[in-house]
């Protein structure tokens, strides 16, 4: 369910994106779209918020920026709207496009982990490999000791161990907002668990 709605959320801003940005190049449209434009609003802002108390990091400065910019390009596009003032619109426009920049810097770096951590634990399994894996994939959500950093990042110490194949399927598929690393080798996978369970001694 967190999955579809994230999707759902991303979808909306890039439909609310070219709702914002037509009226602009089509200013008869802007009647025709009111509606629509605030159905999608209130939608985007109902998955926001959904998002906002279930994702780990949903406290994080850039995503924090995010909110406030699109929260304030949603009030530019009616005002501009209901005025019809084409500088407002263009205001809305420009603010949604750098919020969804800034939504598309956490994909741009998960993608840049693969590469980060190719070199990790090419050797065979190790608690140190699976440290260094755990700081580079782990640590800005789950916080330094596993203890969740963020208010929805669940803590890695449970009172009864999950075992390895469990644990395994969540690091390489994803559970709810985490997402999945499925780059990750087996001997990769088997140093970070070999770290995880440090914790549970």
């Amino acid at each position: 369910m967190d999955t579809g709605i994230l999707h759902t959320h991303h979808l909306l801003g890039v439909l609310l994106l070219v709702l914002v940005g037509a009226p602009i190049a089509f200013p008869q449209w802007a009647e025709r779209l009111k509606k629509l434009h605030m159905v999608l609003d209130t939608l985007l802002v109902l998955t926001g918020a959904y998002l906002l108390f279930k994702a780990p990091a949903a406290w994080s400065a850039p995503y924090v920026a995010k909110y406030v910019l699109v929260l304030a390009a949603i009030g530019l596009a009616i005002v501009g709207s209901r005025r019809k003032n084409k500088r407002l619109s263009i205001a809305a426009f420009l603010l949604l496009t750098y919020a969804y920049g800034l939504a598309l810097q956490r994909d741009f770096r998960l993608r840049s982990e693969e590469k980060r951590v190719q070199a990790i634990a090419t050797q065979g399994p190790s608690i140190e490999a699976g440290q260094k894996l755990y700081e580079t994939l782990c640590l800005r959500c789950h916080g330094a000791d596993g203890r969740a950093a963020y208010q929805k990042a669940p803590s890695l110490h449970p009172t009864q161990n999950p075992d390895t194949a469990y644990w395994a399927a969540v690091i390489r598929a994803g559970k709810g907002v985490m997402p999945g690393h499925p780059y990750l080798t087996d001997t990769q996978i088997q140093s970070l668990i070999a770290y995880l369970r440090t914790w549970q001694k």
